[in-house]
């Protein structure tokens, strides 16, 4: 009896791939989705939004960014302020967060969420009463503004979401 059960076990490992083999380590060839990090859900004032919608915000009132990474693992996020058509870059720059349930941040999960506000042709982020940052813009590039956010995975795999910045004056009462 222990020969047939012993016999039973070595075929189901044998089936299985149970013994290691030289190989292994060439055997993490991922597929092109697999590994990649793609941020969903990225919400202006709690709706959702998708790359290169326009999202309208009123100077001088404060507008939620929200966004869910594809989990809790590190990862980083970085908000941009473009015009003209500049590429994200440390000169357009908001902010970098570094979030995740292995960091001691502000976004410790896989949701985050940041409040900005546009005033005096600056754009400045923050959570709760920290600040977190601000970028300057002229107000010839109203027409041309764009809010980009960037989500990176610790294999610096990026997802850059891309949205028109429409900025309205405040309507006199």
């Amino acid at each position: 009896m222990k020969h047939i059960l012993l016999t039973i076990i070595l075929l189901l490992l044998i089936a299985c791939g149970g013994g290691s083999d030289k190989n292994d380590a060439n055997n993490n060839n991922l597929s092109p989705d697999e590994g990649s990090f793609t941020l969903h859900n990225v919400r202006f004032d709690s709706q959702d939004y998708y790359e290169g919608e326009q999202v309208t915000v009123t100077e001088g009132t404060n507008f939620e960014v929200q966004w869910v990474a594809p989990d809790s693992s590190a990862y980083r996020i970085d908000l941009h302020l473009s015009a003209n058509d500049q590429t994200p870059s440390d000169a357009n720059q908001i902010v970098s967060l570094r979030c995740g349930n292995t960091s001691y941040s502000l976004c410790p999960n896989a949701t985050g969420e940041v409040e900005c506000r546009i005033d005096d042709n600056n754009l400045t982020c923050s959570i709760e009463n920290d600040s977190l940052g601000s970028e300057a813009f002229q107000e010839s590039d109203l027409s041309s503004l764009q809010f980009i956010v960037s989500g990176c995975g610790v294999d610096t795999n990026c997802d850059v979401k891309t949205f028109k910045l429409k900025v309205e004056k405040p309507t006199g009462n």
